[in-house]
């Protein structure tokens, strides 16, 4: 029995066209189970069922396509809506799959699920048992919703000591394919820590935007703009969620200081003030950017913060039985490094958990 519970699995579940295949009458199930009132649940109703669409081909409209079922892309209601009707699956999986889940902790709440939107992310201990059960839930999810789990992006990621055979069973069980690391939110999930070739993406993604801007006339101003508004605020979501190798921020970091002080034709242009001058506020004689390397303290204090603050948040409610109330001793000078500190750890727990 303790050898089953050294041997983790993580399922990643990806929904098929999510908001279209939403059934109406379970958005009515819904909405009198959590005891909406019946007025205000037919007028909610009246705007969402009996849409109709019509497709303009070649200039003219084309007839009118009724739906059946699904929420409208872009409309307010919609992700409120989509996530009443997915707390089904959590409701399912804390009913029926109470042996799901994986303690982070000795003394802390078995985390089973992370669910926003369409992607699923489910934690569990390797057997076939709890692999057909895991299976039996999503099926009846999907029978009572009208979803369908896209089995081509549905992955599953297996800890080191699962034995091959075992990972053939589970894999056959559910029909996802074995993957050795996955992306969950846009973050890298895998066993191993991260390098720079990880976050390759983000640096063509980087480089994409400078050759598009490049073959454009911009002045000064429109350089300072840009760099600030687009080129500085993509890393932030990685910087806050995971650890991002201090080179690739160096690497997004050069190319905003090329783009900046080089010329329209592509020559290099003359370094008359140095990037550090620059990044200074406009108050004290720079041009108010900020360097990506300065903003990895203000981002993660944010999410420590975050974690003090949010006493009923599933961080706080796993990691408390673990640290206690220690760190709400600290003074306020160190008390962002340690929440920092024992964020840097959840993921550690997280990964010794898996393998």
């Amino acid at each position: 029995m303790l050898v089953n519970r050294l041997k983790k699995m993580a399922l990643k579940l990806d929904m098929e066209h999510a908001y279209d295949s939403m059934g109406w009458s379970t958005l009515h199930q819904v909405l009198k189970w959590y005891g909406f009132p019946t007025l205000f649940s037919n007028l909610l109703m009246e705007c969402v069922v009996d849409v109709m669409f019509s497709i303009i081909i070649n200039g003219r409209n084309s007839n009118w396509i009724g739906s059946k079922s699904g929420f409208r892309q872009g409309c307010p209601l919609s992700p409120y809506l989509f996530i009443l009707c997915s707390q089904l699956l959590s409701n399912s999986l804390e009913q029926r799959g109470k042996n799901l889940g994986i303690p982070i902790s000795p003394r802390g709440p078995r985390i089973s699920h992370l669910l926003y939107a369409n992607d699923v992310l489910i934690l569990s201990h390797v057997s076939t048992t709890l692999a057909k059960e895991l299976k039996t839930i999503v099926e009846d999810f999907c029978k009572w919703t009208g979803q369908r789990v896209n089995i081509n992006k549905s992955q599953v990621l297996f800890g080191k000591m699962v034995s091959y055979s075992l990972k053939k069973k589970i894999t056959r069980i559910i029909g996802f394919k074995e993957v050795k690391e996955m992306k969950y939110l846009g973050v890298k999930v895998s066993l191993r820590r991260n390098k720079v070739a990880d976050f390759q993406e983000l640096l063509s993604l980087v480089m994409d935007k400078l050759n598009s801007w490049g073959k454009k006339s911009l002045s000064m101003g429109g350089k300072i703009t840009l760099i600030e508004t687009s080129l500085l605020s993509m890393p932030n979501f990685l910087i806050t969620h995971s650890l991002v190798p201090k080179r690739v921020l160096y690497e997004i970091e050069k190319l905003c200081r090329s783009f900046l002080r080089h010329k329209s034709d592509g020559a290099k242009g003359m370094h008359y003030v140095a990037w550090s001058e620059i990044c200074k506020p406009r108050n004290m004689g720079g041009l108010g950017l900020q360097s990506p390397l300065l903003r990895i303290g203000v981002l993660r204090s944010r999410l420590a913060w975050n974690f003090i603050q949010k006493k009923d948040s599933l961080l706080h409610r796993t990691m408390k039985p673990k640290y206690g109330d220690e760190i709400m001793k600290d003074d306020h000078k160190t008390i962002t490094s340690t929440a920092w500190k024992i964020l840097l750890d959840v993921g550690r727990n997280l990964k010794k958990a898996i393998r």
